[in-house]
């Protein structure tokens, strides 16, 4: 092997998995709520099981009664360091209706094959892998060059405060890792264990969030015109929007085939309540993605230009205002990058095919672990939809089929070793 392990210690540690330990403690974890903004008790439960599990833990407050729990289980000297970064808040929260056991708080096992239940597929599975490996490593006596890392961070889901809309709940897009790699969570190579169904993922989008502000005339129903409500003015320019998509998406594809995605995300108009009243303006919510290699700034100045181009065209637009209040640049690592090797060659080892590597549409922490000098690629087990195929399904809701996190976890101990090495 290129990069070579000890078989014999290989297949020892591999020996050591415990499937009952990963299931009680992904259901576990999962039973836990953590909501972005009160991962508190999430983050105090990982604490635990990392010093239960010989590592030197720490909680990191980042404010408001949340942590990061970070981890270290330290070498003997002369590896390389690998970390496995997850994040711990769930990725629904109030705005999404609970439908079925796939959305409770709760960890339900159905057939011994798969656990339901919040957080089980982004990613508290995931940090379940990451213990078992390590464990299985240590249970098998064996010793390590390099140093393991744990990382469980808070405030990863794609949120962000805007107008009223502000506090803790709101605080995600990365603000727990951007905290836990300055403040001592570093490493030379990271696996971000994200539900990509066991597909590499080198790179990933970026992301631009617009608010485009359509002026309207507030007034009485009995004075009002139609041409003047902000809500009827700002359909022309969602048709100008929804013209150029197609358009911006099609400049934007890479030589694979992949284009990044446009959403329409949200509209504000008037008051519910006081139906005899129109509204003082309409305001369009956008999620513009940018390829791995492109910045925010380039997208926010094309939807400018847009706008631009749209109220010059109608004059009743005049006034509209464009402002972005949530950016974050996409990523990647080279294919050729020595951890994607590591990953692949025990991939292929551990489940007899080399794994897909592919491109995201979502983002992830790597964005700011690749910015802050540690290559990271996601890699993860979840992805799998019980019923057939992969992704994530609306209506079943959140699960993780137990043999791939079982299968997940030889891969990741075959990377601990290859990566920090051993002392004999």
């Amino acid at each position: 092997m290129s990069n070579s392990v000890n078989r014999d210690l290989l297949a020892k540690a591999i020996d050591q998995i415990d499937r009952d330990r990963l299931v009680k403690l992904v259901m576990d974890l999962v039973d836990i709520p953590s909501p972005t903004g009160s991962e508190g008790d999430m983050a105090r439960a990982v604490h635990e099981v990392q010093k239960e599990a010989n590592f030197d833990s720490v909680l990191q407050p980042i404010g408001d009664e949340r942590y990061n729990a970070v981890g270290r289980w330290q070498g003997e000297g002369g590896g390389k360091s690998l970390m496995f970064n997850g994040h711990l808040d769930t990725s629904f929260g109030p705005e999404q209706a609970h439908r079925g056991i796939g959305y409770e708080c709760k960890g339900t096992l159905i057939d011994d094959e798969w656990i339901y239940g919040m957080g089980s597929f982004n990613m508290k599975s995931a940090m379940g892998t990451y213990i078992v490996a390590a464990e299985s490593v240590q249970k098998a006596g064996i010793k390590l060059g390099g140093d393991v890392v744990i990382a469980g961070v808070a405030g990863e889901i794609e949120k962000a405060p805007v107008n009223d809309h502000e506090g803790p709940q709101y605080q995600g897009y990365g603000v727990g890792t951007k905290y836990a790699i300055t403040h001592g969570a570093i490493a030379d190579y990271c696996i971000l264990g994200e539900p990509t169904n066991m597909m590499l993922i080198p790179r990933h989008c970026g992301s631009c969030w617009v608010k485009i502000t359509v002026p309207g005339h507030l007034i009485h129903t009995a004075w009002s015109e139609v041409d003047k409500n902000a809500i009827n003015k700002s359909r022309k320019m969602l048709d100008a929007i929804h013209e150029w998509i197609p358009d911006y998406c099609e400049r934007n594809t890479m030589a694979d085939g992949f284009q990044p995605r446009v959403n329409v995300s949200a509209i504000e108009g008037g008051w519910s309540w006081r139906g005899a009243r129109t509204p003082d303006n309409c305001v369009i919510y956008m999620d513009v993605r940018t390829l791995p290699d492109k910045f925010p700034l380039e997208a926010y100045n094309e939807v400018r230009a847009l706008v631009d181009r749209t109220v010059a065209a109608h004059v009743e637009l005049q006034g509209t205002k464009v402002e972005t209040f949530m950016t974050a640049p996409g990523t990647s690592i080279p294919e050729d990058h020595e951890l994607i090797k590591i990953v692949q060659q025990a991939h292929t080892e551990q489940l007899g095919s080399a794994p897909k590597i592919g491109t995201e549409t979502w983002m992830s922490d790597a964005a700011h672990m690749n910015r802050y000098g540690i290559p990271t690629v996601n890699y993860g087990s979840a992805g799998r939809i019980r019923s057939g195929g992969g992704g994530f399904s609306t209506h079943q809701g959140e699960a993780v089929h137990i043999g791939d996190m079982l299968d997940i976890i030889k891969v990741y101990i075959q990377v601990i070793m290859a990566t920090c090495g051993t002392v004999e």
